[in-house]
């Protein structure tokens, strides 16, 4: 018995969501058929937000970092249906699985992704067969199932078997593992494809182990046409590479699929001054700038974005602002000093693993007036697009508020 309890353990935490932390000892979730549709409403307030910036400005940009599960309609949102309508009376008008969500595709102009070639979700194999390979899959077990055979998509081991709990344990952790994987790919696959088929630009922001990773990375992005940036360092996003920027040219930028190489730096602690980063941006020659809109505790002010926005050899490039979503931060401009997590409402957890940084409810009204004036301010500075960030915390919520139970 104890070794099946430190199993049931040991397969808790392995499925623990990259959001999840524990819940404390007298929560109580919603009861069940309460429980909202958070994609439906994250994707609600992104479409909202993109509309309200491209009729202040048609061209503007609109890209969206992480956030896969929104493409395309999931599991999560097939069961969310069977409890609101057990009976299936409105069976016939539901969306089908892996539906694309055409108002969403449209509001955006491409979508960045972390770790498609470096990390500990990067795909093997060139994209197109990935996907090939993904869609063939599903759909053969998809025809198992029809005929009552549930196969896992990762092969369970059937033994040997050891009578030590340790090795039972790591082997349990290691099906778990791949499981997460498998499933995560899967669905970055799926969002991808939609991308790609929509024609939409994707590109890729990579972390890797080593110089040759990162360089290989690349040469996988270039075989899979996506943009990729990739670095050695850390996933801060704060400090400029060496050298010069991959596929540096003279052309004018215009619009993200013109775009050869591109730049997320989104803080410049590292920099003394807010003169000084603009200074060190502004030499570069990347065809895409994604920055933050503050340094430090001072903000950018719109002389600064006008003069990012040509290249050290002089061609116009495009200049996007990072924009969290799905997270408040207590050394943001609109932070007060009285705020806390509960006060205001939005603020609905502290992220156990960065302090200062705060879970919203995105269907808050006051965070929704917050984004709103935050997304005004960046039409405002004259930047050029932005980079709705920070997208992934509707998996935070559904962890909390599981629907089968």
């Amino acid at each position: 018995m104890r070794l099946v309890a430190a199993l049931l353990v040991a397969l808790a935490v392995c499925a623990t969501p990259a959001f999840a932390q524990e819940r404390p000892r007298d929560w109580q979730p919603p009861p069940v058929e309460t429980i909202p549709n958070f994609r439906e409403v994250w994707r609600d307030v992104l479409v909202e937000l993109a509309a309200y910036a491209k009729k202040r400005n048609p061209n503007f940009v609109v890209l969206l970092r992480g956030g896969v599960e929104l493409v395309v309609k999931g599991e999560r949102e097939a069961q969310w249906e069977d409890v609101r309508d057990p009976s299936g009376s409105t069976y016939e008008k539901r969306l089908p699985l892996g539906w694309v969500f055409r108002p969403y595709l449209k509001a955006v102009d491409g979508m960045i992704f972390d770790g498609l070639y470096c990390g500990p979700y990067k795909f093997d194999k060139p994209l197109a067969q990935v996907i090939k390979d993904r869609k063939q899959l599903d759909a053969d077990l998809a025809e198992e199932r029809r005929r009552g055979i549930n196969r896992p998509p990762v092969p369970q081991p059937l033994g040997p078997f050891s009578l030590d709990p340790k090795v039972e344990l790591a082997r349990a952790a290691e099906v778990l593992r791949l499981a997460a994987v498998e499933e995560r790919q899967r669905r970055v696959v799926y969002a991808l494809d939609a991308m790609k088929s929509a024609e939409r630009p994707v590109f890729a922001i990579e972390t890797c182990a080593t110089q040759a990773d990162a360089d290989a990375a690349r040469a996988k992005g270039d075989r899979d046409h996506i943009l990729v940036f990739s670095q050695t360092d850390d996933a801060r996003l704060d400090r400029l590479p060496p050298g010069h920027a991959r596929a540096e040219n003279a052309a004018r930028v215009v619009g993200v699929t013109t775009a050869r190489n591109f730049l997320p730096m989104l803080r410049g602690d590292r920099y003394g001054t807010r003169t000084q980063w603009m200074t060190a941006l502004g030499a570069t020659n990347y065809d895409v700038l994604m920055i933050d809109v503050i340094h430090r505790l001072e903000p950018l002010v719109k002389a600064d974005i006008a003069g990012l926005k040509y290249k050290g050899l002089g061609a116009p490039r495009l200049v996007l602002a990072d924009m969290p979503i799905g997270r408040a931060f207590d050394w943001r401009w609109y932070w007060q000093k009285e705020w806390q997590a509960g006060n205001p409402a939005f603020l609905y957890a502290p992220m156990a693993d960065q302090p200062g940084a705060f879970i919203t409810d995105v269907r808050d009204p006051g965070w929704k007036e917050v984004l709103g004036k935050y997304l005004a301010g960046i039409v405002d500075l004259g930047f050029d697009g932005v980079v709705f960030d920070d997208l992934d915390t509707y998996l935070w919520f559904e962890d909390m508020m599981p629907l089968d139970r």
